[in-house]
């Protein structure tokens, strides 16, 4: 049975969409498959011979990949897979990402997210850390899903009595604890629909991607204060390429139960924000 699809590539800046970069036409011939991709509209200053990262339909694959130049480019390769649920990501320098999913792809994940639920187990260590938010370092480059998420509904705050002088500790109240980091820390769980409790600069990280993706992933945000700075993370597993990608959509830092990120370890991918 012979079956075309053709999923339309968008181009991100820093977790921002730009516009249209192209097209990805899927063809299906039972268990076999072509991926053909053209890329239109990057930036021209951009150019070069960039990976390809792409699922098809069993697992994440990433081949060396497609060559850019003067904003355009083209790509093509042949699989074995069924190409079910198809979704490809291109990284470029600068913080430019192009990425596009199939339709199969979006229907089936709200099922997934729906069903996903997190864990906190508490880490005992002999002692506190003296630095509690790190810088990533770098682990093994290992694929990890990055999806666009359609946006949130309107935001709105729960209903409160008794408000109190401080925003923080009248967000303390209001909001369910947590100690992700199995420490005396103490973080308020959130969800995108909570922003409204943030500065006015920071509200539109309710349509971030990355953190979007988190969230459906995980079905939780954290919000904490450190040092007078307040952090908003994002949950994920730590890789050097989630890394990237994560840099990109303007979040700094990792933190995890350990204190020294490791490959396919679970925490927050964080970045500072104001009340």
């Amino acid at each position: 049975m012979y079956q075309k699809e053709i999923i339309y590539m968008n181009l991100y800046k820093d977790g921002n969409r730009l516009g249209n970069a192209g097209f990805l036409k899927v063809e299906k011939r039972g268990k076999e498959g072509n991926l053909s991709l053209t890329v239109k509209n990057a930036p021209r200053s951009i150019s070069g011979k960039f990976p390809v990262r792409y699922y098809s339909g069993t697992d994440w694959k990433e081949v060396d990949g497609i060559a850019v130049r003067e904003g355009g480019g083209q790509w093509e390769r042949k699989e074995e897979d069924s190409l079910e649920q198809v979704r490809l990501q291109i990284l470029l320098p600068s913080g430019y990402l192009i990425e596009g999913t199939s339709k199969a792809a979006e229907e089936q994940e709200e099922p997934r997210r729906q069903n996903r639920q997190v864990e906190y187990i508490p880490v005992e260590r002999p002692q506190p850390r003296e630095t509690t938010v790190k810088e990533m370092t770098a682990a093994q480059e290992t694929p990890v899903v990055q999806e666009t998420v359609k946006t949130q509904p309107p935001m709105s705050l729960p209903p409160v009595e008794g408000l109190k002088e401080d925003k923080w500790e009248q967000i303390l109240d209001t909001y369910d604890q947590v100690h992700p980091y199995g420490d005396e820390r103490t973080y308020v769980k959130l969800e995108p629909k909570d922003f409204l409790i943030l500065s006015s600069k920071y509200q539109h990280l309710v349509n971030n991607s990355f953190l979007l993706h988190g969230f459906y992933n995980y079905r939780h945000l954290i919000l904490g204060k450190e040092n007078e700075a307040y952090y908003l993370g994002v949950p994920g597993v730590f890789y050097e390429r989630e890394k990237m990608v994560a840099l990109m959509f303007g979040f700094e830092a990792f933190e995890c139960a350990s204190g020294e990120p490791k490959a396919g370890e679970f925490g927050y991918y964080l970045r500072k924000v104001e009340l």
